[in-house]
């Protein structure tokens, strides 16, 4: 996938852009759990996913590259937040001012106006011209420098929020010619309620959880903008660093920035190796720094390197079902000419059998006979399996339940390649058990 491809896809499936310019844009845009390959939380902790917005576009880009590859309603939007610079060659963002007079500069910056490190600040980015007899403003500006520009001159008016830049990178991420930086901001999604991170006594966001949202963050940004697919990679992180500096508040937002520091492309161009520097800020202070090293690999070269590497136990190891699953799974057998099944669940399973439960019911005598018999899994994500066991035990105890021991006879393999994909997906394993 291109990446001029990896963004149509995220116009498409994602920004629903067309919608957020028919009506109010809303207060954030949570990011779609597939992005962040949470599947099995409510949200994702990322909000507003953008790149960088580009301070300058030429004008030829603007005006015909852009203007001719998005809908009219697209390009209308751009123009309330780019403006072509006077007698220049390039669309300019309006962000911040250009030019600032040089009576609204001395009324700000004159004796007792502004404190000497805001003075200095200002002069580092905003330099008299002569000939217009105005401060022009000159070098490059991070959006926490455009932030605190805003706020000395009270020019809040020009502040473009969040949501409204997301949608900007997103319309701009249509089009391969405009300039792009692997410079990544997104808001960080706070839920009050999550079970895990947010225990009803703590005062502040928790250190995992500004962690979890940066891991989450730089795996979007693969997706988004690295051309990575949605299904059948992986993700091997190989390091993940985290340094604190002070508690992020509950009730304020939090910001991240993200900056590919490093970064390998494999065949088709998309993100394999990547080093990903994010910062966490909260009122335009740093609060957080994440850094995290992953390669990306296809699903089939992980299980291949997986099976040079499987785990060496004592005994036949067991696997309980995680609790997000259930596990469900049919034996069949003959009673005659007539087929029969025999439906239950799943206590515990391995490579070499698995364990049942059967609540009011024993197995048939002709099930317990059968050296034969057929069985059926059904597991989540990873898919069916089917295969051949034998019965090796049965109890039933005083509350009616009656637990039953399999031994699996027969599988091809690429059944027990899902078995074995549903253990690492689903299995916890059972520490200590005894032995049949």
């Amino acid at each position: 996938m291109s990446l001029r491809e990896g963004g149509s896809m995220w116009i498409q499936n994602h920004a629903k852009v067309d919608q957020l310019l028919r009506g109010r844009l809303p207060e954030i845009l949570i990011l779609d759990k597939a992005y962040t390959r949470t599947y099995s939380q409510d949200d994702s902790f990322v909000a507003n996913i953008r790149r960088t917005l580009p301070r300058e576009i030429p004008a030829d880009v603007f005006e015909h590259a852009l203007a001719s590859s998005i809908p009219g309603e697209h390009f209308e939007f751009l123009c309330n937040y780019y403006g072509r610079i006077d007698g220049g060659e390039a669309y300019m963002l309006r962000s911040i001012p250009r030019y600032i007079s040089a009576e609204l500069m001395a009324q700000h910056t004159g004796d007792g106006a502004f404190a000497e490190s805001d003075r200095q600040f200002l002069f580092r980015f905003y330099t008299f011209d002569e000939h217009q007899g105005r401060y022009a403003l000159i070098g490059y500006m991070t959006e926490a420098d455009e932030i605190r520009v805003l706020k000395l001159f009270n020019m809040k008016s020009l502040h473009i929020s969040n949501v409204e830049k997301a949608t900007v990178s997103q319309i701009l991420s249509q089009v391969a010619e405009v300039p792009r930086k692997d410079i990544f901001f997104a808001s960080m999604h706070v839920p009050r309620n999550h079970k895990f991170f947010s225990p009803p006594n703590l005062k502040h966001i928790s250190g995992m959880q500004i962690t979890e949202a940066a891991r989450q963050f730089a795996i979007a940004c693969h997706h988004i903008y690295g051309g990575v697919p949605l299904t059948d990679v992986t993700f091997l992180l190989e390091s993940l660093a985290s340094e604190f500096y002070q508690y992020a508040k509950v009730n304020l937002p939090v910001k991240m920035r993200a900056i590919l520091k490093e970064v390998k492309l494999d065949k088709q161009n998309a993100w394999r190796n990547t080093e990903f520097e994010i910062t966490a800020y909260q009122q335009n202070m740093e609060i957080s720094k994440v850094t995290t090293r992953a390669t990306i690999l296809p699903l089939k070269i992980y299980r291949k390197l997986k099976s040079g590497q499987e785990e060496v136990y004592e005994i036949d190891p067991r696997f309980h079902p995680n609790d997000r699953v259930r596990i469900s799974i049919s034996i069949r057998y003959t009673d005659g000419d007539e087929p029969r099944k025999w439906d239950c669940r799943i206590v515990n399973f391995s490579k070499g059998g698995f364990q049942t439960r059967s609540d009011g019911k024993e197995p048939p005598l002709l099930l317990l006979q059968n050296p034969r018999l057929e069985f059926f899994m059904h597991f989540d994500q990873a898919g069916f399996v089917y295969g051949r066991c034998k019965n090796v035990w049965t109890r039933m105890d005083e509350d009616d339940v009656c637990w039953a021991g399999f031994a699996i006879t027969e599988m091809s393999g690429i059944d027990r390649e899902t078995l074995s994909d549903a253990i690492v997906r689903f299995g916890r394993l059972v520490e200590g058990r005894e032995i049949q």
